[in-house]
């Protein structure tokens, strides 16, 4: 079973921004992730969300390590750039297997934290090394994207998509823990009644 795609959406806007601006947007993208999976909690981090496809169902565990996968491909992908040699041709950040690999390698949420914001700024260690090619095509795994475009989907979109899902799934947790304890309280003023 594959990961079912990400939406596709026009990133070309995000062509025309300073790399500095996309590593620092990208950070604040990261660090409101890293908030979101602390407030999920260890206990929770598996927990996954209802849905009605497989990625609304993902854990937050799962979600945070797909895009370490999906970001360490992207390093792949620019190391091949600066090396002259062909890239990684599968999306195997799509593959439950690669996640999985992931979040047993990083067993907790700050191994897990950790080591998205290494891939973060590994990726942009590459990005800077190729900021004179990033309008060359990526090939392999992105092979009608160029190097920008794969930046702006990785760098920003992916972990724009994640903080969202996650920050969602926070406010629905909360939303049915408010309405269990009204409902016990209810319950709890009824017997005290009788």
């Amino acid at each position: 079973m594959t990961r079912e795609p990400s939406p596709t959406f026009d990133l070309s806007a995000f062509d025309e921004l300073p790399l500095e601006t996309v590593e620092e947007a990208s950070g604040e993208l990261i660090r409101r992730i890293t908030v979101a999976l602390h407030d999920v909690g260890e206990a929770r981090a598996d927990s996954s969300a209802n849905g009605t496809s497989e990625t609304e169902r993902r854990s937050p565990r799962q979600r945070v390590a797909a895009l370490a996968v999906l970001t360490e491909l992207a390093c792949s992908t620019f190391a091949a750039a600066a090396a002259g040699i062909a890239p990684p041709s599968g999306r195997l950040d799509r593959h439950p297997a690669a996640v999985a690999a992931v979040m047993y390698g990083a067993p907790t949420v700050p191994a897990l934290l950790q080591r998205l914001e290494q891939d973060r700024r590994m990726l942009a260690s590459h990005v800077r090394g190729l900021a004179h090619r990033l309008d060359d095509a990526a090939g392999g795994a992105w092979p009608e994207a160029s190097l920008r475009s794969v930046l702006s989907e990785v760098a920003l979109a992916a972990p724009a998509e994640c903080a969202q899902a996650l920050d969602a799934l926070l406010t629905k947790w909360d939303a049915e823990e408010r309405a269990a304890l009204e409902r016990a309280i209810a319950r709890d003023q009824g017997a005290a009644d009788v």
